[in-house]
């Protein structure tokens, strides 16, 4: 792991960083002929992607703190990642795809959220960049804004809210992408805490966290995003060679979880209720049709 890289945590010291889950190298994907990988059927791709129209992708996050290390990574990664999203190869439109840098408080982030998860009827998604913080109290994760401080967890976000958000969406399918530290514990507030099986009670969602529930995540110095972000987008915008003409979450996620344990850096984990995996978010760019034999 580089010397030279920012955490997620304004807390962490060189010791945590320690902490980030060991996994073996991830096996290399084979796509060509994958019967899951390949779309189900043979209709244009622009056809397999979720309604643009019945769909909202909301990100926000914050990369200059008053009382918290500034993230300079956090602001570019939101801006191309949600033009990423609703560009040429991305599932969903421009005039509903919100983002916002630096809200001032949880009101801003909630209000934006509530409208959009309120009109979203196909494909929620939401997206968030930062600081992770634990509450002393619960344990559970908070999202940490402008005005945040780590002794203070009401100037935070807590997750709990995001998930009622959720809940009362009337979207079919909602996707939850978190790049902060603990993200991961956004999992246990899904599903209720003691809940064995995530995310059991909000239908149709799929949950992906740069780093587990007690590891960090990353942004290393010199690189124009955070490390899990920066993966995203290149997937995203440059595709994935020999893969399908689709890219659904699970496949995306395999990719991510390959280059990161390729570089030693910390895992993505993700949590899932039912088959929401299998939604398409992008077309590929590398995709070439085999010719006919």
């Amino acid at each position: 792991m580089a010397d030279e890289e920012l955490v997620l945590d304004p807390l962490t010291t060189d010791d945590d960083r320690s902490t980030a889950e060991h996994v073996d190298p991830a096996p290399s994907l084979h796509y060509k002929g994958s019967k899951s990988a390949q779309p189900a059927n043979t209709a244009p791709a622009s056809h397999l992607l979720p309604n643009p129209d019945r769909s909202r992708a909301v990100l926000f996050g914050v990369d200059t703190y008053a009382h918290l290390p500034a993230l300079p990574g956090v602001s570019a990664g939101l801006h191309d990642l949600g033009a990423t999203l609703a560009g040429p190869t991305g599932a969903f439109s421009p005039e509903h795809s919100q983002v916002m840098v630096n809200p001032r408080n949880a009101t801003e982030v909630l209000d934006l959220l509530k409208e959009s998860s309120n009109m979203a009827e196909d494909t929620l998604l939401v997206y968030f960049s930062g600081h992770g913080l634990i509450d002393s109290q619960s344990g559970d994760l908070s999202l940490a804004l402008s005005e945040s401080r780590y002794d203070a967890e009401y100037t935070s976000l807590q997750y709990s809210w995001i998930r009622r958000a959720l809940l009362e969406s009337p979207a079919q399918r909602k996707l939850v992408l978190l790049d902060c530290c603990y993200s991961g514990r956004a999992a246990d507030v899904m599903g209720g805490g003691d809940d064995p099986l995530p995310l059991t009670d909000i239908e149709g969602t799929v949950l992906i966290s740069s780093a587990g529930a007690n590891h960090v995540a990353l942004a290393p110095r010199g690189e124009q995003y955070t490390a899990f972000t920066g993966e995203l987008i290149d997937i995203l915008r440059h595709g994935v060679p020999d893969g399908p003409q689709i890219l659904d979450i699970d496949l995306i996620f395999r990719e991510l979880r390959r280059r990161t344990a390729a570089k030693g850096r910390p895992m993505p984990q993700i949590q899932q209720r039912g088959s929401v995996g299998l939604l398409p978010l992008a077309t590929n760019p590398l995709y070439r049709e085999e010719p006919p034999s």
